[in-house]
Order: structure tokens, then C-alpha cells, then sequence
């Protein structure tokens, strides 16, 4: 279970069936499934060069992987770019009556389904909690936003022009997932109105850091957690702990933090921790790990 690894190429296909999903139940739950293997099943295939790629994505790493220029079975690299170029088709949908907000990525659309409506939407995810929606409609428009709230969000907020939208809290689950993610009560907040050039929609989201356990199951990691942050899982790194056991050391989890690191890894917000006997770590997210050589990792930590 230590080596566990999804193909990145299985984990493209499990977005895009996530995406069929989305549009064919309307639930918001695949859209969030969709975001989780973006950000970290995925975005790890591709080194930051865009040169260097990983076949395999195990989650510990004792040494021997590395991203390769070239595969014998080059699937990776192609199914990559195609994705990236690709994006801007997975951030919405719409119809006559509703415009869905599936990723919170950085975009501009205009739809001519309603009323060749311009959409600016302008994110700081994943490391800051906000974003915010700019309607340019031709004419005065009415239709339903549908706005994603992600699982990991505790507590999100919305504003319309400056004022408080109400967000219903989720239903509970009847039996919760094993593991420690769970997109079940992950629903769409629709929002009707009216719309005019320049109305703002502001979202304020909770990137609290959150310790998720495997499921019971899986014996090898008893007594070890992944730490995420909002949309992204974590790892250790031996290149920023030198010195440290990777696999045995032990976390102390109230001493997490969030430290913004600018000019590492194109822009980073890392985590800062101690071990239990005040030995300092550093995790970076798991998507970025290999870019500076070979190293060891991993994502599971004794807790």
C-alpha cells in the first residue's frame, strides 16, 4: 500500500469520466472528483519544465523515480497537453436557464445561449480561498447560477454586489466515506436573478489544513495521515527535510502552518510542521515533487 500509483493517464480518464458524470446526473459531486484529480493526480504527470514527465505516480518514494523527456509507451506526455489545452471546456456548462461554475480556474467565456453573456471569472486558488464572477450580458438577463462549494470548504461565502447570499448547510451523509474525502455532500447553490453589466459575484472559501486518514482496510498506513489543504494533498520531500526519516518520523499536527514561499517551485504556499520531538518539516504539494532532482517522498506521515 506504501507504493500505491495511479497511471497519469488513468488519472486523465478519471477526469473525463467524471466530467460525463457531471453533465449527464447534474451532480456537483463529480465536478468536485474532477478538481481533486486535476490538481494532484494529474498536474504531478507534468514536470514544471514541461519537459519532464512521470509515468508512474507513487505515493512514497524511496529513490529510482524520476520524470523522464520520453516513455516507450509515450501516452503521457500527448494526453497532457491535449488536457491543458483543453481546460477552458471543463469550467462550465450551461443551457437557457442555468450557467454552471464547475472549476474555480481563472477564465473568460462568452455564451451565446444567454443572451451573449461575457463571464469573467478571476480565482486565486488553490493557495488563497477567493474568487469572483464578472457578468457583461448584451441585454439585462435572467438565469440560475449554479455554484459549485467544494468539500474541502468548510465554510464558504458568497456575496451578489456586496451582499450576503445564504448557503444552506450540506445533509449529512448516512454512513461516512472510509477515507477522508468524501464529494457525496458536495452540491450546486443556485443563484436566480436578474443579471446586468458588472454584477460581481464573491466567493470567500476555507483552505483549513485537514489530516485525512485511509480507510481502516488498508492496513500499511494505520496510524499515518495526508495532509491537504483546500483542493491539494501534500508531501514531504528529502530535498527540504535533509537528515529527516521521511517514513518514520512523527507528525506533530497542531504544529501545522501555512508558509507562502514565492520563489520556490514557480510560487508556492508550503506547510511548516515539527516531528513530535521538534524536528522542523517542510511539505510542498504532492503535483510539484521531483522537479529538483532525484529524491525521496512521501504522502503518508505518522501521526
Amino acid at each position: 500500500p506504501e507504493y500505491a500509483y495511479a497511471e497519469t493517464c488513468a488519472a486523465l480518464g478519471g477526469m473525463f469520466w467524471n466530467w460525463e458524470m457531471a453533465l449527464t446526473t447534474g451532480k456537483a459531486r463529480y465536478s468536485d472528483l474532477f478538481e481533486w484529480q486535476l490538481y494532484n493526480a494529474s498536474a504531478v504527470g507534468m514536470g514544471l519544465d514541461g519537459e519532464g514527465y512521470l509515468y508512474n505516480n507513487p505515493l512514497a518514494c524511496r529513490g529510482g523515480v524520476t520524470r523522464q523527456a520520453w516513455f516507450d509507451i509515450p501516452c503521457c506526455p500527448s494526453n497532457l497537453s491535449r488536457t491543458w489545452a483543453d481546460l477552458g471546456k471543463y469550467i462550465y456548462s450551461v443551457d437557457r436557464e442555468n450557467l454552471w461554475i464547475h472549476q474555480y480556474i481563472g477564465s473568460r467565456v462568452t455564451l451565446t445561449s444567454v443572451d451573449f453573456l461575457e463571464v469573467l471569472l478571476d480565482s486565486s486558488l488553490p493557495y488563497i480561498g477567493r474568487a469572483s464572477i464578472r457578468f457583461t450580458p448584451r441585454n439585462r438577463a435572467e438565469f440560475t447560477l449554479q455554484m459549485r462549494l467544494p468539500s474541502w470548504s468548510a465554510t464558504t461565502r458568497i456575496t451578489v454586489n456586496g451582499e450576503p447570499v445564504a448557503v444552506p448547510t450540506a445533509s449529512p451523509v448516512s454512513e461516512p466515506a472510509a477515507g477522508g474525502f468524501d464529494p457525496r455532500p458536495v452540491r450546486f447553490i443556485p443563484i436566480r436573478r436578474a443579471w446586468s453589466a458588472g454584477d460581481m459575484v464573491e466567493i470567500a472559501f476555507d483552505l483549513a489544513i485537514t489530516l485525512r486518514c485511509a480507510s481502516p482496510k488498508v492496513k500499511g498506513h494505520l496510524g499515518k495521515v495526508a495532509v491537504t489543504r483546500g483542493p491539494l494533498v501534500y508531501c514531504l520531500e528529502s530535498v527540504d527535510n535533509p537528515g529527516v526519516d521521511l517514513f518514520n518520523c512523527r507528525l506533530d499536527p497542531v504544529s501545522l502552518r501555512v508558509d507562502p514561499a514565492p520563489d520556490l517551485l514557480g510560487g508556492v504556499h508550503l506547510l511548516r510542521a515539527t516531528t513530535v520531538d521538534g524536528c522542523p518539516l517542510t511539505f510542498i504539494p504532492y503535483a510539484l515533487w521531483a522537479n529538483r532532482g532525484p529524491s525521496q517522498m512521501t504522502v503518508w506521515v505518522r501521526t
